[in-house]
């Protein structure tokens, strides 16, 4: 009896381990093929016209208790989950878009990683030629990437998958399909996470002016004027507004409020000539605005704007035209000639917002448009203006208000001399720029710090004076040292770019080795911020060993430059652009603008993770 008990307990136990066995053994058996990932293509339209675009959906279900990597992995070991699609002649894929990627601690992972799991949606946007024949097309769209489950990664895999895009004469009718699926954000918002804030502009806002209409683009546009006076070459232009506005007031508020406006129409006659041009030349005016020339003019212009906070100088009206109008209206000249140059001061860095509405303006070749929608982004920027320059009118009623601005105007003086320097940069180099701030703070702190008469107005005020001109001095001391460096040559050599060539490109095909193309100029400030910040970066200069690494140099667009630059669509500099293994270029990694070190290097792992 004792003996068919524990045979009994013996079969049981095995039972228990045999059901507990069944789910591993059928998952071994998901991984031994490739049916850990079952995709299938879904279109949302029955036809698609010529001229027009469309979106095709590739739907993922993947494997209870696995996952794939994000387009974007957080560990630079991971294979990204990547899209590739070829389609025939006629037929451009514009963008791939791909979903939000889920946040999870794993037990293979120290910390949390980004993947996809169970039910995924990929975006595919593309574009019908204006004269594509009507007929059915094939496509066909690969799907690339590794599966992981909470122990273990399994080898990189792909799934092939064909369909055909059916391109219909005007006359038929579409019908629109899988609603539910192409209601979805990405495809909505066409947000697509491998390139944040780097898509092509003139994809930004023609999406935006598609989904939002013309109206909530205006919105938009003004809002990013607003947004525009936080950066570094238009806030510290706006106590100059102050300073202007408190002396031309004489306390009459309705006075002031007609400079400001005047103030702000002089921006946005600057804006919207630059969005005319744009429109009628269907190009950027980033070249011009950056050139040795116009850099010389924005930085003495600085320099000037300087010395009218030192009270120097005033921008008054002219005399002979004071005496004809009468001194009534003395100022209003000033005011608008003060905005003028305010705006072709803030140009050649207001942002990565307005390349994108220039590239989308000047493929839209529509002047009227380009002059309203940069109309709308100066007044965007200009409210601020309005409303600081119509209180600083009623600043000079308050007693006590000299206390503290003569200081302060003093203060944004030496601002606006280091801004000079930080313009000159492409034309006299890092390290005499670097001796400029040098110079600028050591000057200006023991100024501000010791000789500038205000320290008269209190104690806590003189011991606030005394505390900004000691750091100051540090800040002299800190550049002082950093230009001695750089002229030892003691920075590191950043990436081994050579100059572009048809012949390396061939070259580098026919190894089967991916391509960088960095379009930049001597006279393109984010191109140095790149140099200096980015390509520094070790794992960046490790990483382009494993690539042909090809500069354009745009600095003087001769015939040569010209061809390449419409060869490769290039609106303006840096652009930066990535081939993989087979000579294609990979569209969604395109770059444009200054990125961080970190973002530069996601781009280049997935490139290189293309096949």
């Amino acid at each position: 009896m004792m003996r068919l008990k524990r045979e009994i307990l013996f079969v049981v136990f095995a039972s228990i381990l045999i059901a507990l066995s069944v789910p591993a053994l059928a998952q071994q058996t998901v991984l031994s093929g490739k049916e850990l990932v079952r995709c299938k293509i879904l279109h949302n339209l029955s036809v698609y016209h010529q001229g027009s675009r469309g979106y095709m959906g590739l739907v993922a279900d993947i494997a209870d208790g696995w996952h794939i990597n994000s387009n974007m992995p957080l560990d630079k070991y991971l294979i990204p989950t990547t899209v590739e699609v070829t389609a025939q002649d006629g037929i451009e894929v514009e963008k791939i878009l791909y979903p939000e990627p889920v946040m999870e601690k794993l037990g293979i992972s120290e910390g949390k990683m980004s993947l996809y799991k169970g039910h995924v949606v990929f975006g595919i946007k593309f574009r019908i030629a204006q004269n594509l024949k009507p007929q059915d097309y094939n496509i066909k769209v690969v799907l690339k990437y590794q599966g992981c489950n909470n122990l273990t990664c399994i080898e990189p895999a792909s799934i092939d998958l064909t369909d055909k895009i059916h391109v219909g004469m005007l006359d038929e009718t579409s019908e629109a399909l899988n609603t539910e699926i192409f209601s979805l954000p990405i495809f909505q918002e066409e947000k697509q996470l491998s390139t944040a804030g780097h898509a092509s502009g003139q994809e930004q806002f023609s999406g935006i002016v598609e989904k939002k209409g013309l109206l909530l683009t205006f919105i938009i546009i003004f809002i990013g004027g607003l947004a525009l006076n936080l950066t570094p070459c238009i806030y510290p232009l706006i106590p100059i507004t102050v300073s202007y506005f408190g002396g031309q007031a004489q306390g009459k508020t309705s006075k002031t409020l007609t400079l400001a406006f005047i103030y702000v129409f002089g921006m946005s006659l600057t804006y919207s000539l630059l969005g005319t041009i744009a429109a009628m030349t269907g190009n950027l005016f980033g070249s011009a605005l950056q050139n040795p020339i116009v850099i010389a003019f924005i930085a003495a212009v600085l320099v000037a704007l300087a010395t009218s906070m030192f009270d120097m100088w005033e921008i008054r009206m002219p005399t002979f035209i004071a005496r004809r109008t009468g001194t009534a209206k003395q100022g209003y000249i000033g005011s608008l000639i003060m905005g003028l140059t305010v705006g072709i001061v803030a140009a050649p860095c207001i942002g990565p917002f307005v390349l994108g509405l220039l590239t989308y303006v000047g493929s839209t070749g529509n002047p009227l448009l380009g002059f309203f929608m940069f109309f709308t982004l100066a007044w965007g920027m200009g409210v601020p203006f309005i409303v600081l320059g119509t209180l600083s009118g009623s600043l000079t009623k308050l007693p006590k208000s000299g206390d503290w601005m003569v200081w302060v105007k003093k203060v944004f003086g030496f601002i606006l001399i280091a801004m000079a320097f930080y313009f000159l940069r492409p034309v006299i180099g890092a390290r005499l720029t670097t001796v400029g701030y040098a110079l600028t703070t050591l000057i200006g702190g023991i100024y501000l710090g010791w000789l500038e008469k205000s320290h008269k107005y209190g104690k806590v005020f003189n011991a606030f004076t005394k505390a900004v001109g000691v750091l100051s001095i540090a800040a002299a001391i800190f550049f002082a040292l950093q230009a001695g460096m750089q002229s030892r040559g003691e920075k590191a050599g950043g990436i081994a770019w050579q100059t572009y060539s048809e012949e390396a490109i061939s070259s580098a095909k026919a190894s089967g080795m991916p391509v960088i193309i960095d379009f930049s100029a001597d006279w393109c400030i984010p191109c140095h911020e790149l140099e200096d910040k980015s390509f520094v970066d070790k794992r960046i200069i490790d990483l382009s060993k494993k690539f042909v690494t090809l500069k354009v140099d745009m600095t003087r667009v001769k015939e040569r430059e010209k061809k390449l630059k419409n060869k490769f669509d290039v609106k303006g500099v840096p652009t930066i652009i990535f081939f993989d293994r087979k000579g294609n270029e990979i569209p969604h990694l395109r770059v444009t603008g200054f990125v961080e070190a970190d973002e530069f290097l996601r781009h280049m792992q997935v490139a290189l993770s293309n096949n």
